[in-house]
């Protein structure tokens, strides 16, 4: 499907109360959707927790925090399981239910992902095995973010994650900062350099590409993954300044800057490619995009990774 056509129905979507849930309907048509997005959030907040080198068995107790919860509290259920005292997490909408996740929390009864989470945890393998069958039973979303010790907060603003910790050893997010303007970004940075204990870390995964040429039944196949940083920003905006389609276009470069602006120690940053590149030529770029950078050492840079996980702390 046409990008534009695709823009054009989101765009619509954003007037009415439930644009959000009707854009995210044909994602759940997929085969093996509660399944697979289970095993996705598992294996990434896994990857991401690892990168971090925290040590959970340490004392005191530790506190995490989740940037963009999504459609799924998978991954503040694993923190729980990997034995965080407290887990809060955070979206600028209420999208989780409890029928999603019980759908969802059955494909973590496998030898392999339990095993998994034990390497990591503060529980035994018996320990964990009967808090997850004791997560299964939750009928209310209610009782399972009283027991996993889950803050949930929907429509959220920085106030409100300090209003319940100001300190959080750990602090994550997958594929959320592209869709943060970069004035919130900003915020949030300096915010994270305040909020990050002494010996606490940050593992963000972040992706660069125009999601108009992300798989799936609207997927534009005629465009580069990096199509968006052609246009103006008064053109993009037409086409992409909504609740629904928005992301920031900008590049692994801008959020080094802003580590280095913040003061905040980089200690890596995972670049990667996990489709078929297709980089656009400096002279493709528009001019808008190059001025959202203090320095490039090449123009192309901005389309060097589609994905990277940006680790770093106080």
């Amino acid at each position: 499907m046409n990008w534009k056509i695709k823009a054009s129905l989101q765009k619509l979507l954003h007037f009415t109360k439930i644009g959000d849930r009707l854009n995210h309907i044909p994602a759940t048509l997929k085969k093996d959707y509660h399944k697979n997005v289970c095993l996705y959030q598992f294996y990434e907040c896994i990857r991401k927790f690892e990168a971090s080198n925290i040590i959970v068995k340490s004392e005191p107790k530790k506190t995490a925090l989740e940037i963009g919860t999504g459609y799924s509290l998978i991954a503040p259920v694993i923190l729980s399981l990997l034995g965080f005292d407290k887990v809060v997490t955070v979206d600028i909408s209420k999208d989780v239910s409890i029928k999603t996740f019980q759908k969802q929390i059955q494909y973590l009864n496998n030898h392999e992902v339990l095993q998994k989470i034990t390497e990591n945890s503060n529980y035994s393998l018996s320990e964990i095995t009967e808090r997850l069958q004791q997560i299964q039973s939750f009928q209310t979303l209610e009782k399972l973010l009283a027991y996993c010790k889950i803050c949930y907060i929907p429509k959220y603003t920085l106030a409100d994650i300090e209003a319940v910790s100001n300190s959080y050893d750990y602090i994550c997010s997958q594929v959320v900062f592209e869709h943060i303007s970069p004035a919130f970004l900003k915020e949030l940075f300096a915010k994270m350099k305040c909020w990050l204990t002494k010996d606490g870390c940050a593992v963000h995964t972040i992706n660069f590409i125009d999601h108009f040429a992300n798989p799936g039944f609207f997927q534009d196949k005629n465009i580069s993954e990096f199509n968006f940083l052609k246009f103006s920003d008064e053109t993009w905006e037409f086409w992409a300044g909504n609740d629904i389609a928005y992301t920031n276009r900008l590049s692994y470069l801008f959020y080094l800057e802003l580590c280095e602006a913040t003061n905040l120690t980089v200690i890596d940053f995972q670049g990667e490619n996990y489709r078929t590149h297709n980089p656009l030529s400096a002279k493709e770029i528009h001019e808008d995009v190059i001025k959202k950078y203090n320095k490039l050492s090449t123009v192309e840079d901005v389309c060097k990774y589609q994905r990277g996980t940006l680790i770093f702390k106080k």
